[in-house]
């Protein structure tokens, strides 16, 4: 169990990072905020499983708690009005957010069969809980790839998702 959290803390180290560097170089201030947020959610993730770890260390009963609020950030996004932002800038991010996909959709993918091979009840249910965490990012990422396309209006004939 513990090398299983340990791997899954790693990812949720490095997605901190990639969020954390790419809100500084995307153009949309709405895109960075995206980031902003999935940042800060990663870094709960990864203390969520420092403390996983602990208390399996301890030999203390696990606690599922993590006070992750995506309708608090789902209600302000949905209000702000879309920027206005040049093609090129939105070309650009719109490359970043597809990496921004596929770092969630592999996580999740990741959660899901790591937790179709264990046995042990409680890792299992932390896995799905963490899987289930990283499709709600990755669905904040698809709609935010939609409404560049849309905004935009570009058909590329091809999508992440």
């Amino acid at each position: 169990m513990r090398d299983v959290l340990k791997l899954a803390e790693n990812f949720e180290i490095e997605g901190y990072r990639f969020y954390r560097q790419k809100m500084k170089e995307v153009k949309s201030k709405r895109v960075a905020e995206v980031f902003e947020y999935l940042a800060e959610m990663e870094k709960e993730h990864t203390e969520f499983i420092r403390r996983l770890i602990n208390d399996i260390e301890g030999g203390r009963e696990i606690s599922f708690q993590i006070s992750e609020k995506p309708e608090i950030f789902t209600k302000r996004y949905q209000t702000q009005a879309l920027e206005s932002t040049p093609v090129e800038d939105d070309l650009q991010d719109l490359a970043v957010l597809r990496m921004a996909y596929l770092i969630e959709k592999d996580f999740m993918e990741f959660y899901t069969r790591s937790a179709e091979r264990v046995e042990d009840n409680d890792l299992k249910k932390i896995l799905l809980l963490l899987r289930d965490w990283e499709a709600g990012h990755k669905e904040i990422i698809e709609r935010e790839i939609k409404t560049i396309l849309e905004r935009n209006n570009l058909d590329l004939g091809f999508y992440p998702f």
